[in-house]
């Protein structure tokens, strides 16, 4: 998986130009009518320099670097915002980014989760068409609902430390299922956090991200056998009976197994470990980010200004 990796930014003006770059990469307009910014005209106050304010020759509208993305309004440095993107996007935990940056961790938590959405809202649903091969699995992750107000009490004791409840996880249990599926050939991966890995639940993402031309293996779930209703070749190996890859055709390769998306799942995990007692309201949003910086062949400007601009529309390549 990527991580975000900077060039030393030392100062503010750096940040300044470097979020300029991310935000106005042909340079700053005015929001209201769209008229560029006269290379010659002073700013209209200087408040917080170099995040200056200019008042439109045009309309008359004051704006400054952030106005009109998710950054509007807010009151940090424009070096706190690289830095934050920088550790959002690296995967470090909350607690840790506040203290170090002596920020308010609330404050700090509602940014991540405003960018996180943003990924969410705009996570990738293209179905791996490039594919002729691919796997499909699940896996539970821990989180809960902290917080909810429950009809009864004793219905829903206080659940112990890393949850070991017996059986399939669904979100009521507080495991709730993520389903994945990635293409061989091109690598590509999809999820999606679901309420339960039900037959019909798993057919409908299996439906919707792969093609019917598709040779699919999974593991021996009964869940997956409604993939054999479709035109899909459905292939699976037994891991019940310690079966993990095997040779279907003959040709010396054992091609029929899913340890691809199962180290996917160990990465996912990692991933996910450093976020204690996620609340199960936010996980799509990191599962989101995940399944970004797994697909990006890199982290690029267009990443974050998918994150930043509200009518940026990316799609990693």
């Amino acid at each position: 998986m990527k991580s975000f990796s900077l060039e030393p930014i030392t100062n503010e003006k750096q940040a300044y130009e470097y979020l300029k770059q991310v935000l106005h990469p042909e340079g700053l307009h005015c929001p209201k009518c769209g008229v560029a910014l006269p290379a010659d005209q002073a700013p209209h106050t200087r408040d917080r320099e170099p995040l200056v304010n200019y008042r439109c020759r045009e309309c008359g509208r004051v704006y400054n670097l952030f106005t009109a993305t998710l950054l509007q309004g807010t009151r940090y440095t424009c070096q706190t915002w690289v830095l934050l993107l920088h550790d959002f996007i690296s995967g470090r935990p909350t607690s840790e980014i506040a203290t170090e940056l002596q920020l308010d961790y609330g404050t700090v938590l509602k940014w991540r989760h405003k960018l996180q959405g943003t990924a969410l809202d705009k996570h990738i649903t293209a179905i791996l068409s490039e594919d002729d091969h691919g796997e499909a699995d699940e896996t539970y992750i821990n989180a809960g609902q902290p917080g909810e107000e429950k009809d009864n009490e004793d219905d829903d004791p206080p659940r112990e430390r890393a949850n070991k409840a017996r059986g399939r996880g669904t979100a009521e249990n507080d495991r709730p299922p993520i389903i994945g599926a990635v293409g061989r050939e091109s690598g590509a991966l999809r999820l999606e956090v679901a309420s339960d890995a039900k037959e019909e639940t798993l057919y409908d993402f299996i439906t919707n991200t792969t093609p019917e031309d598709i040779s699919l293996y999974t593991d021996g779930n009964r869940s997956y056998q409604a993939i054999e209703d479709t035109p899909r070749e459905h292939l699976t190996v037994k891991h019940s009976e310690h079966e993990f890859a095997r040779d279907a055709d003959g040709d010396g390769v054992n091609e029929v197994h899913d340890n691809t998306i199962e180290g996917i799942w160990v990465g996912l995990k990692n991933f996910l470990r450093p976020f204690r007692g996620l609340h199960q309201k936010f996980l799509p949003q990191y599962v989101a980010m995940f399944e970004w910086l797994y697909n990006l062949e890199e982290v690029t400007v267009n990443f974050l200004r998918m994150l930043l601009l509200p009518d940026f529309t990316f799609s990693p390549t």
